[in-house]
């Protein structure tokens, strides 16, 4: 039985992980479509998206830790996981030929990146079946199969 508290489910510690992953991956999103900067995200998110009912389901309140870590820490990182993404991406047959992909996708792969950057101590697959999964929210197509194969290959070069 899940407990709950301002109408938020307590859940497990993997849980709250995986909805700040999916939270992180929300605000960069925003960052990104209305140019904010982390601090005012984060403080919009804290107060009024987290831990929040949704939809009338009591949604599991994220590791508000986690959550900070990645979007302040992508933000100081940005153009360390564009580059990882961009190259990762350039090399798959399977992408456009413009090697871009839509915004919402964009920032699952850069937390995604971000966190195996800066996250040594967390298991990588952990981290990319996180990512995968928030994809699979998203999307029918092959996008969690995109992020699996981008994840790896990322995963594989900065951890080698």
């Amino acid at each position: 039985m899940t407990q709950k508290t301002n109408s938020a489910a307590i859940g497990s510690a993997v849980a709250r992980n995986t909805a700040a992953r999916l939270a992180a991956v929300q605000a960069v999103y925003q960052m990104g479509l209305n140019d904010q900067k982390a601090p005012e995200v984060i403080a919009e998110f804290v107060a009024h998206r987290l831990g929040k009912t949704v939809d009338g389901e009591d949604m599991v309140l994220a590791d508000g830790i986690l959550f900070d870590q990645i979007v302040r820490g992508l933000e100081q990182r940005t153009e360390d996981a564009k580059h990882l993404v961009a190259h990762t991406l350039s090399k798959r047959a399977t992408e456009s030929k413009s090697g871009a992909v839509e915004p919402l996708l964009h920032a699952i792969l850069l937390c995604g990146a971000y966190e195996l950057m800066a996250h040594g101590t967390v298991d990588a697959p952990l981290i990319i079946s996180d990512y995968v999964n928030v994809a699979k929210s998203f999307y029918a197509d092959g996008a969690p199969q995109l992020v699996n194969a981008v994840l790896d290959t990322i995963n594989k070069s900065v951890r080698s």
